[in-house]
């Protein structure tokens, strides 16, 4: 990835921010439309969250990072972060839904073999 694609994406999300706001951004750039907006909704922001934890490895305890809290509180203040615990329970909960899909998948392939 270029450094100049984060950095465009921080204008473009800072000129997202500020159309939504109401306020004037600090760097007139013009919005990607290829980057889908994305509404907030508590759980989507749940899903988000325990992909990227079961992607990076991450900690369920990431989410009681500081810098993490001051981050989501900038792009969306008053944000209410899952606790840990809820994290844990909503990878769990897709690994239980997902073995559901690979035991069928595995049990038409036994099928198909005899």
């Amino acid at each position: 990835m270029n450094t100049s694609e984060g950095t465009r994406n921080l204008h473009t999300s800072e000129t997202i921010c500020s159309k939504q706001l109401g306020s004037t951004p600090a760097v007139t750039t013009e919005v990607d439309t290829t980057i889908p907006i994305i509404p907030y909704l508590e759980a989507a922001h749940q899903a988000l969250i325990a992909m990227c934890c079961a992607k990076y490895y991450c900690s369920f305890n990431s989410v009681l990072d500081e810098k993490y809290k001051a981050e989501v509180n900038m792009l969306c203040p008053g944000t209410k972060i899952p606790l840990p615990i809820t994290v844990g329970r909503d990878i769990n909960a897709v690994y239980l839904e997902l073995s559901k899909h690979v035991q069928k998948y595995f049990a038409v392939c036994y099928t198909l073999s005899e």
